[in-house]
């Protein structure tokens, strides 16, 4: 099997665990960095009485597929449309709210009615099968290179077979940019500070149970974090020393990209600095703070990610 001959498709499930049958040319999603793990087994230990030293054997009790991989930060090509990740993005917690004719098609938090894919993984000719998907995401930029959406998913293993994937069609994924002063704007808590690096981890939790009349993956959870690198401004200009102090919440704004149909929108209303710390690099002064996302008493409004 020669290892850079990869192909993953995805599609939203109706009934959670139920192939929805993705369909290469149709459900193609265009992917970097990709791992496997084509077998999660859960095992219950034998532990009967012998009167021998050795291992006793192990019982499966329930599997699971992981997959993990990078998607780029780009648009579909349009304003209104949603791009060619979108279903990544509903399969992550989040919900799909699209502007007709301006854009943009924005990504939410979501708490219920979480929904679930059906994804293949064609690897040279062998097709994995992961049913009852639930993923999450993690934005990483930094400077001078391509921004990414790494996503990992966990669902119920589907099977490992040979398959040949066909030919995909990968028209709404569009080149991206790296991220620089041309192509992106980045503000913090008001200031725009010259960005090093940022990475923002949606921090969904799920658990895999495996009961009479019920086996799947449950969302349970979800905790947004994240970290920044800036060029540290003098307390005059910026003290974001005595907002970490404070516990002070602010806004986060990033737009990446310069032209309709190729921008990515991310904003966070209320995110709260911690634990900051400077460094030097190219003797510059640099500081670092995580990122704490809080959501209003609304709720699940804690960050939105968008195309346009």
């Amino acid at each position: 099997m020669k290892a850079n001959k990869k192909l993953l498709i995805a599609k939203l499930e109706t009934t959670y665990g139920t192939d929805s049958t993705p369909v290469v040319g149709t459900n193609d999603v265009l992917i970097s960095n990709f791992t496997v793990k084509p077998l999660n087994v859960r095992y219950a230990e034998r532990n009967h009485a012998l009167p021998y030293f050795g291992n006793r054997a192990q019982i499966n009790v329930g599997d699971t597929m992981i997959m993990e991989y990078d998607i780029e930060m780009s648009g579909s090509g349009t304003v209104a449309g949603v791009p060619g990740y979108g279903v990544l993005m509903r399969g992550a917690g989040m919900s799909e709210t699209v502007t007709p004719t301006t854009g943009p098609v924005t990504y939410a938090m979501i708490s219920d009615n979480e929904e679930s894919l059906s994804k293949y993984f064609y690897w040279d000719g062998v097709r994995h099968k992961m049913l009852g998907a639930y993923g999450s995401a993690e934005w990483r930029m930094a400077e001078g290179q391509i921004p990414y959406i790494h996503m990992r998913y966990e669902g119920l293993y589907g099977g490992v077979a040979d398959a040949a994937p066909g030919t995909p069609v990968l028209t709404l994924f569009q080149t991206p940019l790296a991220m620089t002063k041309t192509n992106t704007v980045f503000t913090l808590h008001g200031f725009a500070a010259p960005l090093a690096s940022l990475t923002i981890t949606q921090g969904n939790e799920h658990v895999y149970k495996n009961r009479p009349n019920a086996e799947r993956m449950y969302f349970t959870n979800r905790k947004m974090t994240g970290q920044v690198v800036i060029e540290c401004p003098k307390p005059s200009v910026k003290d974001f020393l005595t907002i970490c102090r404070n516990g002070t919440l602010g806004s986060l704004s990033m737009t990446h990209g310069v032209t309709a149909g190729n921008k990515a929108l991310l904003n966070a209303s209320n995110v709260q600095l911690t634990n900051p710390e400077t460094s030097e690099t190219d003797n510059l002064v640099m500081l670092s703070m995580n990122l704490n996302f809080v959501p209003s008493s609304a709720g699940n409004d804690e960050f939105t990610f968008a195309t346009q």
